[in-house]
């Protein structure tokens, strides 16, 4: 299998290449921002932060998550590491609490994102979004307001930081996959922009190695941002990005062979109008484009053509100190196209089932909000809101809107000590750029739903200390779509119908001193669901979850950071592949499934270690760094995949395997970076 050879390919590449692997960047020195310390209760549960500054709440200063030992430094893997999240090595994508991965909204500068994602023929394994890029991350995983709305199970909110106004200043580096360069200055005396490009050069370190078969897997992308500041009352705000895949796999099984190509583009413009310090509105003006075609060895192909464009405007007032009252509406037209003809390999024999989409439609959809958030004690804060959607296209003879009703509140009985609660109806649309054609599906039905029940505590000493415990169970219903993996899969299996999940998370951090910090994390969790009148786990159940790690100056300029984690395997399917004598002597491989996510996979456990030093100058600072994941090289299992053993020189079948596919083994890297 092509996927099978191109991982073995990758361990190749981090024992040889990774190792050594330098980045050099320029890039301009930026004040620490300091935090705005408030007095008011946090309602929403379920929130991480990653930001720009420094905190002892349950938040991860950037500066922080450049420290930690992350493949590619990718700010959506930084998210990996809160309890209640389940990720995998080789993908930037993850769910929370049970959901699946497409149940997860990534929102940039405030607006939704569609699939931001690179390397889709391998599960999205790059975000389009740098690091280099962020001013602030939020991760909400549960009970989220009604401000946030398209998915079910969590939200990812990105912030941009604000381009340098003062200066022309650049970054130029090379990563672990791709290269970057990144341009930013003053545009007037009011305003800036930046403008950022990088390029994954996976394909050209491939063709410098001596591999049997043919992978070429390229990417690209573009950010840009422009802030001016129009009055002192008015500011416009402008970005755009775009990314770009193509991939071509050519192996000796020639049903495995590939070509695919991908891009994806949003461009969208910000007015942003303030009243005073408590009113402000904005309005936003947004379009976009993203396009697939991919074609395998057997002639099956799968086109994608989608367009959109809308506008939206929101309404924040806060009339009194601790009353924040936020609305907002949304209009947007969507076009799509699908071209779906795809033979779909079933338990057998050669055995194909064919499934053909052919898709062109196009429409509306409406939906707003209104949302009131208000401390109503100094111990007890409440947020009410409700969500609406409707879509045009919905097929005739379907209800086609949603009201999503949510409400959280949070209780401080002692001065450290908060308890918080929430309840909400979510919906999660099937867009016209989201309908499941691979499931031979082609009109859009009504929304899936989930409802969150979360009860949860915070508790805080000395404001160097802190532990929260979150119990919730959700459930979902309406859901669309079958029992699958991104990227790949052996077998697609059942369509579920509804589902629950149930658990507890719990996260610690604790600064001991300037120097020794550490945080610690664990989730209990069970996820279900029916599918075909069968109770079965969902794929990504989980029972436990724990992480560790700790961060150590142990000199003013050296940083060591170390983290752990371990976790129980999820839910698979068992696999046989019977060797099947043919009357001409031949042998071929009789593929058969067991009952569905009946077996689990083994557990998996890593240790990841990374030290920085930095080296202040005058007008110019350096650092480095050297880390390694998977430090002991544990062999973790991804999967397990059909095989078919085949004679070098015949190319015949000479026998079946089931093959232990793993993830990462031991990967070092080395980076240098410069500012000025």
């Amino acid at each position: 299998m092509f996927n099978t050879r191109f991982r073995r390919t990758i361990y190749t590449l981090s024992y040889i290449l990774f190792l050594g692997l330098v980045s050099l960047s320029t890039v301009s020195a930026e004040e620490d921002a300091e935090p705005v310390r408030m007095e008011r209760i946090i309602v929403t549960p379920g929130r991480f932060t990653i930001y720009d500054g420094t905190s002892a709440r349950i938040a991860l200063s950037k500066q922080e998550i450049e420290q930690f030992p992350l493949i590619d430094n990718d700010v959506m893997r930084a998210g990996h590491i809160f309890p209640g999240v389940v990720s995998s090595d080789y993908s930037a994508r993850f769910s929370v609490r049970g959901g699946e991965k497409d149940d997860i909204s990534v929102r940039l500068d405030g607006m939704e994102l569609y699939n931001p994602y690179h390397l889709q023929d391998f599960g999205g394994a790059v975000s389009l979004i740098g690091i280099d890029l962020i001013q602030n991350t939020e991760l909400l995983i549960g009970g989220f307001p009604a401000e946030y709305g398209e998915k079910m199970s969590g939200v990812f909110d990105i912030t941009t930081r604000v381009p340098n106004a003062k200066q022309l200043s650049a970054n130029f580096g090379v990563d672990l996959i791709n290269a970057t360069a990144t341009l930013e200055g003053p545009l007037t005396e009011n305003g800036g922009w930046l403008l950022s490009a990088r390029r994954g050069y996976i394909d050209l370190i491939l063709m410098l190695m001596d591999i049997d078969e043919n992978y070429k897997p390229q990417y690209a992308d573009v950010y840009g941002k422009l802030t001016y500041k129009i009055t002192p009352a008015d500011t416009f705000t402008f970005n755009g990005l775009y990314g770009w895949d193509k991939n071509r796999i050519r192996v000796d099984d020639v049903d495995n062979n590939l070509d695919s190509l991908y891009d994806n583009s949003t461009a969208w413009a910000k007015w942003r109008h303030t009243f005073s310090d408590s009113y402000w509105t904005d309005f936003f003006v947004f379009a976009g484009t993203s396009g697939q075609e991919r074609t395998t060895g057997k002639a099956d192909f799968d086109n994608r053509d989608f367009r959109f464009l809308g506008t939206k405007g929101e309404l924040t007032a806060s009339p009194f100190e601790n009353h924040t009252f936020r609305s907002g509406v949304m209009w947007r037209w969507l076009t799509a196209q699908y071209q779906y003809d795809v033979q779909e390999r079933q338990a057998g024999i050669n055995v194909y089932k064919p499934i053909f989409a052919d898709v062109d439609d196009q429409g509306n959809e409406f939906n707003a909000f209104l949302q009131d958030e208000w401390q109503l004690h100094p111990k007890f804060a409440l947020n009410v809101g409700v969500r609406y959607l409707y879509q045009q296209y919905r097929e005739q003879g379907i209800q086609r809107y949603e009201i999503g009703p949510r409400v959280a509140l949070a209780v401080k009985p002692i001065e450290n000590l908060v308890l918080r609660g929430a309840w909400g109806i979510y919906h999660q649309p099937v867009h016209l750029m989201g309908i499941p054609v691979e499931d031979g599906i082609e009109t859009v039905g009504r929304a899936e739903r989930a409802v969150h029940y979360i009860i949860g505590t915070e508790y805080t000493l000395a404001d160097n200390f802190l532990v929260s415990i979150e119990g919730y169970y959700n459930t979902f219903n309406n859901l669309v779509g079958r029992v699958r993996e991104f990227g790949r899969q052996n077998q697609i299996f059942a369509s579920p119908e509804s589902g629950w999940s149930r658990g507890v998370d719990v996260f610690m951090t604790h600064t001991v001193s300037n120097r020794l910090a550490w945080t610690l994390g664990y989730a209990y969790g069970i996820a279900e669901e029916i599918a075909g009148g069968t109770t079965i786990f969902r794929q990504h159940d989980r029972r436990h979850s724990f992480a560790v790690s700790s961060n150590y100056q142990f000199a003013p300029t050296w940083h060591l950071y170390l983290s752990w984690r371990f976790y129980t395997g999820e839910p698979r399917t068992p696999l046989t592949h019977n060797e099947i004598r043919l009357p001409t002597g031949g042998i071929a491989c009789d593929r058969q499934f067991g009952d569905i996510h009946s077996a689990r996979m083994p557990a998996y456990h890593s240790l990841d270690f990374r030290i920085t030093k930095r080296s202040p100058y005058q007008r110019w600072e350096l650092s480095w760094y050297f880390q390694i994941l998977n430090l002991y090289n544990h062999t973790n299992v991804d999967q397990y995949a059909f095989s078919e053993v085949r004679d070098e020189g015949t190319n015949a079948i000479i026998g079946c395997e089931i093959e232990e596919e793993p993830l990462f083994p031991i990967v070092p890297t080395l980076g240098v970076t410069m500012r000025f």
